[in-house]
C-alpha cells in the first residue's frame, strides 16, 4: 500500500485549512494524493484563485469527481466558495503566462510519470504552475518542507528524483532537466528569479 502524503495543515492559512479538512471529508480514506490535492484546493480557494491551482476547469472538475466526489454538491456551508468559484473558473478558464517553459516541463513530467497513478496528470499540472511562482517549490505548493516534495516526485515521477545526484533544490533541479531533456541550455523556472535565494541557487547568475 502506498504511503500518504499528509501536508502539515498548521502551515496553511487558516482559511486554506477550513477549506481543505472540508474536501477531505470526501475522501477515499486513505488516499496517497487526497491530502495533497485537498491543500492546494483549499490554498487557491483561500487565494480567491482557482487558477492557482494549475488545473484547467476541466481537470479540476475531473480531480473533484475523482479524489472529493460529492464535495461540489455539499451543504458543507464550508464548500459553498468552492462551487461559487468554479463556477466562476469554468466560463474564465486558466491563463498560461509562460507556455513555452509549462511545456517544456510538461514534456519532462510525462516522459517520467509513474503509470499507475490516475492521479498523475494533475500533479503535473499543479507542479507546472507552482514552477511560476517565487517562492521554494515546498512553499508553493503548501507543503510542510522539502521531503514531502520528494516524497510526491518520487511516487509519480521515480525515475526523475534518482536523476537528482546533486542535490539540487527541487524547482531549479526540475527547471535544469526540462530544458537538458528538450536539448537546451540550462535555464531557472520563471518563478527562482524573484525567490529570496536566488543568489544561492544560482550565485553565478548576474545581477
Amino acid at each position: 500500500m502506498d504511503a500518504v502524503l499528509t501536508p502539515t495543515l498548521a502551515d496553511v492559512p487558516p482559511s486554506a485549512q477550513r477549506f481543505a479538512r472540508a474536501l477531505l471529508h470526501h475522501a477515499p480514506p486513505g488516499h496517497p494524493d487526497a491530502g495533497f490535492f485537498a491543500t492546494v484546493i483549499g490554498t487557491s480557494l483561500a487565494h480567491q484563485d482557482l487558477a492557482r491551482s494549475g488545473l484547467c476547469p476541466d481537470e479540476l472538475q475531473q480531480m473533484l469527481d475523482h479524489l472529493f466526489p460529492g464535495a461540489l454538491a455539499s451543504d458543507d456551508a464550508r464548500l459553498a466558495i468552492l462551487r461559487e468559484q468554479a463556477d466562476v473558473y469554468a466560463l474564465r478558464g486558466r491563463g498560461d503566462p509562460q507556455p513555452g517553459f509549462t511545456l517544456l516541463l510538461r514534456v519532462l513530467l510525462d516522459a517520467y510519470r509513474a503509470p499507475e497513478h490516475e492521479t498523475t496528470p494533475w500533479v503535473t499540472g499543479v507542479l507546472v504552475h507552482a514552477c511560476l511562482r517565487p517562492d521554494h517549490l515546498w512553499r508553493d505548493l503548501g507543503l510542510s518542507g522539502r521531503e514531502d516534495v520528494t516524497f510526491l516526485l518520487a511516487r509519480h515521477y521515480p525515475g526523475l528524483v534518482i536523476r537528482n545526484v546533486r542535490n539540487l533544490r527541487w524547482k531549479k533541479f526540475l527547471a535544469y532537466s526540462a530544458c537538458e531533456h528538450a536539448g537546451l541550455p540550462p535555464s531557472a523556472a520563471p518563478g527562482c528569479p524573484a525567490c529570496e535565494d536566488y543568489g544561492v541557487c544560482y550565485p553565478d547568475a548576474p545581477d
